[in-house]
């Protein structure tokens, strides 16, 4: 009788451990909407503006072009202001300039604040003048961001636990992805490969209910058609494949010298810092003006150039001068310092490379003419892979902003290879690039987050295929003073790990570090459970 009692009493205790981590993660998925409605409602807002100032600078150089002599000046001077008060505004908040992922980075490895109200006020305004004037920057970038502000007003409203708060602000970046380009995929897969980094249950679920919610939102008010409205594309034969292969080699290359020529043109402004921000901002939108009324394609992030190039609108001729005008204008546009992505920008480039291999192939081998539209729509995704090194959200990303499922196989292949030859060619990643960049500014001008050594935070990671974990013994990570390795789950198991305890592919380790060792501990998971490519 006592042994059956003990054995009801441990089946009721697992029976309600279970139950409160249901209870727990419901109650999880909750806060992830709450973050995702936040991210969606101003992800809208900030597309709806967007979309009005590239009406407003369409109109003013339609008008300033019937203007003889001197109205190629209309647009450099409007938009020289409309820079300035942009540059004015980020100086309030330097963590809004560039992108802003690289910063929501850096708030997930607790190396920087995030002062939601001001992120999201000046982000927005600052955002929507730089891109409405001209510069070559995308919405998507200042929308992860303010969604990770987003995120972070739930947390604080709602969870007490730092490691929740941190999830909640992932899943709000994400949730801002999905509603700038109605991809509520590519936003989950976002925060799983390039922000956290796990496949935590608890950021799978949250990721999954914030960009579902978001994408909701999204599709509500502007309709639920994909970001980029293209002509049903013609199938794509296996005798392609060579030529796909010559574009994963194109774009693998320029993709690095994307990265390195935006950190060479960050660098030069950082040469400039006895120009006030403002200043800087309005000479490059007025350069940007200046540009535009000869080449108006080339403004703003680039939606319509990229929807003419997946119409095959663009000839190939004009391709190479569109290309150059329009990378060389990113660089500019990013290194001004005012709020704004390179997402949308590097898709362009993507697909104006993709039209090109299309095109020319098309005049080499009678049988591959008509393609440029399926090539441009490959050459977007392998672009962004060569880039962001994140293939998984590129591959699903260009899938759901276009709306095309049946080139899998050469969408594959393309993204394989433009993968292969960057990280052959040895660049970093444009986000962590970026982010090393930030973080040594912040230390530099002693504006980053203060540890604060009484607060104890959770971090998870997993053993990745090939990585030096694999096999290895736990009192062989070498993980740095004062972290405790707390469970090994190891599919639907959970691992008190032991000494000699040998981890496995696939393991999910939870660590317990104190939040001022965090940085420390984040760099020696990420040595031992990542495979090393490059090896």
């Amino acid at each position: 009788m006592r042994d059956e009692a003990l054995l009801l009493k441990k089946h009721s205790i697992h029976d309600s451990l279970l139950l409160s981590r249901y209870d727990y993660f419901l109650r999880f998925l909750l806060k992830g909407a709450l973050a995702g409605a936040g991210a969606g409602v101003v992800g809208v807002a900030f597309r709806l503006v967007l979309t009005e100032g590239d009406l407003w600078r369409n109109e003013l150089l339609t008008w300033a072009r019937g203007i003889p002599g001197w109205g190629w000046l209309v647009l450099p001077c409007l938009g020289g202001l409309a820079g300035a008060l942009a540059g004015w505004l980020t100086s309030f908040a330097p963590e809004t300039a560039g992108s802003g992922i690289p910063h929501v980075e850096a708030v997930l490895i607790n190396q920087r604040k995030l002062i939601w109200w001001r992120v999201i006020l000046v982000k927005f305004i600052a955002g929507a003048l730089a891109i409405g004037a001209g510069l070559s920057l995308g919405r998507e970038g200042p929308t992860v961001q303010m969604g990770a502000a987003a995120g972070q007003v739930v947390s604080k409203s709602l969870s007490r636990s730092k490691t929740e708060q941190l999830h909640l602000i992932a899943c709000g970046a994400g949730a801002g992805l999905a509603a700038a380009f109605n991809a509520p995929l590519a936003g989950v897969v976002f925060v799983l490969e390039e922000l956290r980094r796990n496949f935590s249950p608890y950021v799978l679920g949250g990721a999954l209910a914030a960009s579902v919610t978001a994408d909701l939102i999204s599709q509500r008010i502007l309709g639920p058609l994909p970001t980029f409205r293209i002509k049903e594309l013609l199938p794509l034969p296996l005798t392609t494949l060579p030529a796909f292969l010559v574009l994963g080699i194109l774009t693998g290359i320029l993709g690095v010298a994307f990265n390195r020529t935006l950190q060479g043109s960050l660098e030069l402004a950082d040469r400039l810092k006895g120009l006030p921000r403002w200043l800087r901002a309005s000479l490059a939108v007025s350069l940007a003006g200046v540009l535009g009324y000869f080449l108006p394609r080339v403004l703003g992030g680039g939606h319509q150039l990229a929807e003419d190039v997946l119409w095959g609108r663009v000839q190939v001729g004009i391709i190479p001068l569109l290309f150059a005008v329009k990378f060389l204008l990113t660089m500019l546009s990013y290194s001004a310092g005012v709020p704004g992505g390179i997402f949308l920008p590097l898709l362009v480039l993507g697909a104006l490379l993709g039209s090109f291999v299309g095109q020319v192939s098309g005049l080499l081998v009678p049988g591959f003419q008509g393609l440029g539209p399926s090539f441009a729509v490959i050459g977007m995704a392998a672009y962004f892979v060569a880039i962001v090194r994140s293939p998984l959200t590129g591959i699903v990303l260009i899938i759901e902003m276009t709306g095309n499922y049946q080139h899998i196989l050469p969408l594959l292949f393309t993204c394989m290879i433009a993968f292969i030859v960057a990280e052959a060619l040895g660049c970093l990643p444009v986000y962590e690039m970026l982010l090393e960049r930030d973080l040594a500014r912040a230390k530099s001008e002693g504006i980053s987050k203060p540890s604060i050594k009484d607060k104890m935070l959770i971090v998870e990671a997993v053993v990745e295929s090939g990585a030096s974990a694999c096999g290895c013994r736990v009192k062989d990570l070498a993980l740095p003073v004062d972290c405790l390795l707390v469970t090994i789950r190891r599919g639907a198991r959970e691992i008190i790990p032991r000494g000699n305890t040998r981890l496995l592919e696939g393991d999910h380790l939870t660590v317990i570090v104190p939040e001022n060792r965090a940085a420390a501990l984040n760099e020696a998971l990420a040595k031992v459970t990542r495979c090393n490519l490059k090896v």
